[in-house]
């Protein structure tokens, strides 16, 4: 299930006259480190305890990374192929053209394989409200249910006593 939330942004972000829409944004659940994923990929009934996944990976990082560095494109099966780019700037003489000067990044790309190819196919989307509206949620709850114990809301002094039929709290 993905999450997602709704926000406002520009049409064409580098027109700032352009038309305000509405757009979704994937809510991140959590962010896994190598080291989760490796014990993530060993509960999936792997013969291979976590610390040899994460050997395998780690070292599959540093080779892939080495590969492109030599100038190689790295097909990884159903992951997809990894290769490079450049950001520069071009020059109006080939002859005036250095590597050094010239290419401002040296860009990792990632190409897709076809497990990866059409996702939306097989998601499913969950509309949940935005970080900031959560926050807030919570915080509106926890001085609700202070309120309801008899704590004064700091924010709402001498406000709700916490002695109506909203804040009861029942089992």
């Amino acid at each position: 299930m993905i999450d997602y939330s709704l926000g406002v942004r520009l049409s064409n972000p580098t027109d700032k006259n352009s038309e305000k829409r509405v757009y979704p944004y994937p809510q991140v659940r959590e962010v896994l480190s190598l080291e989760k994923l490796a014990k993530h990929i060993a509960s999936h009934g792997s013969p291979y305890t976590r610390d040899v996944i994460l050997g395998v990976i780690t070292a599959t990082v540093d080779c892939i990374r080495e590969q492109l560095l030599a100038g190689n494109k790295v097909q990884v099966g159903e992951l997809g192929a990894f290769y490079i780019t450049f950001t520069c700037e071009g020059v109006d003489n080939a002859d005036d053209f250095n590597p050094q000067s010239h290419i401002s990044a040296v860009n990792v790309r990632w190409d897709r394989g076809n497990n990866f190819a059409d996702m939306k196919q097989v998601a499913e989307f969950n509309y949940v409200a935005s970080r900031n509206q959560q926050a807030e949620a919570k915080k509106t709850e926890k001085q609700s249910l202070n309120v309801a114990i008899g704590i004064e809301d700091p924010n709402n002094p001498g406000g709700n006593s916490g002695t109506g039929d909203d804040n009861d709290v029942t089992d």
